[in-house]
């Protein structure tokens, strides 16, 4: 029993020295981070300096380099390994202008990816996917999109996020203009789905049946916000 009992409370020793040792790197740890950390300049170097780094940009590239110089200069061995093949693509200036019935500058930006528009830009008339009876009526409808833009997302009953609609609206208005949102959505996803096609395949056949652009907004229910996805066209800019 004695025996048991020494083995038993060296064991308990070397636990607690080692939990102890643990504890002391963990603490310098801690205390390295909150007096020497160089979180802030390294972020400013790569959010700031770099920027924004979509896959295939020359800003991912760059990011790249920047990561190897660092390692490095910290004397880490570090080099770029190639993993898959990307589309190259670099975000140039999106202007967008409604010529008629007034002039009027307009708030737009290209999806990830997206073809540009031919030098010097492009004009022509803007349409929205109709509600068609079946694909057929769609198929027989999509000639008809050559040299437009074409508008295939849901229109927003509101520009105002719910929590503005809490606090400004009766609780019977903001009621009935969820019931309204809720049944566009459903609307909508109906009038998509009559034409065969899902999110991803609709704009490349606007696309091969030469539509100028596609036009799209995802909003995400907050003043001024929404999400940009990348684009499956390889010829029709999408936005």
């Amino acid at each position: 029993m004695n025996k048991i009992y020494r083995y038993g409370l060296g064991l308990l020793l070397l636990v607690s020295v080692k939990v102890q040792a643990q504890n002391q790197v963990i603490d310098a740890i801690i205390k390295e981070a909150n007096e020497n950390s160089q979180l802030e300049v390294l972020a400013h170097e790569l959010l700031e300096g770099v920027g924004p780094r979509l896959v295939g940009s020359p800003q991912m590239q760059q990011a790249h380099d920047w990561a190897v110089s660092q390692y490095k200069s910290w004397g880490i061995s570090a080099r770029n390994e190639q993993w898959g093949e990307w589309r190259g693509w670099e975000r140039g200036i999106t202007h967008i202008d409604m010529v008629s019935p007034w002039t009027r500058s307009l708030s737009g930006m290209q999806l990830a990816w997206s073809p540009a528009s031919p030098q010097g830009g492009a004009q022509g008339e803007v349409v929205v996917l109709p509600d068609f009876a079946d694909s057929v009526a769609f198929q027989k409808w999509l000639p008809t999109v050559k040299g437009k833009y074409v508008m295939i997302s849901a229109p927003q009953i509101t520009g105002r996020p719910d929590y503005n609609w809490e606090k400004w609206a009766t609780e019977k208005s903001f009621e009935k203009m969820k019931e309204a949102r809720s049944a566009a959505d459903i609307a909508w996803q109906e009038r998509l789905r009559k034409t065969g096609k899902n999110r991803q395949a609709l704009p490349l056949a606007l696309e091969e049946a030469g539509a100028l652009g596609i036009i799209t907004s995802y909003w995400s229910r907050a003043f001024g916000a929404n999400k940009i996805f990348s684009a499956s066209t390889k010829k029709s800019p999408n936005g």
